[in-house]
Parts: C-alpha cells; sequence; structure tokens
C-alpha cells in the first residue's frame, strides 16, 4: 500500500477526502491520508486548523509530512492563499511551491478557483435537487459566461464559485452548508463526472493514481536486479 499524505486547506476539503477520495484511491493500493494545515491567525492570536494559509506556513507543513509518508500531495483553493499576488494563477503557485519543497515526492495541487468549482460539474443535479429547472439553468449560465469550462468559473472574489453556490441555494429558499453540501453533493455526482469536467482536477487524480504502479515498477525492478 503506497502511503500518501494529502495536505488540506480546512474541513470542507478533509471532508471530500476521507468521504470520497480515500476510498476511491485504496481501490488502487493507495492509502491517502487527509492532514488540515494547522494555522495561527496573527489577527485572533488563536491556533486553529483551516484557513489562512501562505508559502511559508505550507514549506513547513509539506517538510514535516514527507518525512512519513511515501508522497505528500496539497489540496488549497488558488483564494485560500495569503501573501501572492493577485494575478497569481494556480499553475504558478503549485510551481513556486514546488521549487521550495523541491523532492519528486510531492505533487502540489491548488484549485482553480476553488473547491466549489468541482460542485458545478453537472447543472441537471440542481433541477433535481431544487425541483426546479431553473436551477440547472443558473448553472449552465455561469459556466456558459466562463468560455464553458467548469473549471474557469470565475470572474473575480466577489464573484467566486462558493459565492455563486451560496447565491444559488438562498435564491431557492436553501442555505449551504460548506462542509456537509460540499462531500453530499459530489458523491451524488460522482468522482468520474467531476474528473470527466474538470480536466485540471482530473490530471491531478491520474497523477496520485500513477504512484502506486511507480512505486511497484521499482520494487520490481530491485527484485530482477538481485
Amino acid at each position: 500500500m503506497t502511503r500518501v499524505a494529502i495536505s488540506v486547506e480546512g474541513p470542507t476539503e478533509d471532508e471530500f477526502c476521507k468521504q470520497i477520495l480515500t476510498p476511491y484511491f485504496r481501490a488502487f493500493n493507495i492509502e491517502l491520508t487527509p492532514i488540515i494545515v494547522a494555522t495561527n491567525r496573527i489577527k485572533c492570536g488563536i491556533k486553529h486548523k483551516g484557513g489562512c494559509i501562505n508559502l511559508d506556513r505550507v514549506q513547513n507543513e509539506l517538510k514535516k509530512l514527507l518525512h512519513n509518508f511515501d508522497y505528500v500531495t496539497t489540496f488549497y483553493d488558488l483564494y485560500g492563499f495569503d501573501g501572492i499576488a493577485l494575478e497569481t494563477t494556480a499553475d504558478e503557485l503549485e510551481k513556486q511551491i514546488l521549487d521550495r519543497v523541491n523532492t519528486p515526492k510531492l505533487i502540489p495541487y491548488i484549485q482553480k478557483y476553488e473547491f466549489e468549482t468541482l460542485l458545478l460539474s453537472q447543472p441537471s443535479y440542481y433541477e433535481d435537487y431544487f425541483d426546479n429547472e431553473e436551477a440547472k439553468i443558473a448553472i449552465e449560465k455561469m459556466i456558459n459566461s466562463c468560455g464553458g469550462e467548469v473549471e474557469n468559473v470565475n470572474n473575480s472574489k466577489e464573484t467566486a464559485p462558493s459565492k455563486r453556490v451560496i447565491k444559488l441555494f438562498n435564491d431557492f429558499d436553501d442555505s449551504y452548508d460548506k462542509v456537509f453540501h460540499g462531500s453530499a453533493i459530489l458523491q451524488d455526482i460522482g468522482l468520474d463526472k467531476v474528473m470527466q469536467e474538470c480536466h485540471r482536477f482530473a490530471s491531478w487524480i491520474e497523477k496520485i493514481k500513477a504512484l502506486s504502479k511507480g512505486k511497484n515498477d521499482s520494487t520490481k525492478t530491485k527484485t530482477h536486479e538481485h
């Protein structure tokens, strides 16, 4: 079993990993363990887990994890980061993390733009959920307004995926609970559908799946050499 730690931003991503990703990867002989980044918000002076992350904190966290796991990956929102330039892309931030923690054991992944991006993968789900076709149409309009790609749904932090999902729920007299609804909706939609619509996310999943194969190939090589 290949042991992979996944450093996550907060309880929403933690729940998503526990409920969906960890069981999924076990079928590929990979044990994925989510670990929430421990943070310390100076403003309130209270140490807690989740949010308020930056490159220095992430660097320290990942270096600790690398000692105890075969591989380490990350699952942070681009909008969850402090101290980066406004124009920084998810790809650029991944490179910055990799440059700081230079090891082939690390696969950095930054969600473009937020976790809620994944919830938009199947507009028809919301027609059933709210029993109203207008909910599906609203999701389709979001996607079409951003070039027809789910992972591009965004205009600014003011119209980020999470704010769009919150508004959608409010428009249909419901309230969005990030931790509960996040995993519940994705379980209903299914990881395969999410990967089909979110190619960047799917590429990350495939990289993790390949870790088990890579480890097995390495073991076989060593055995053959002996």
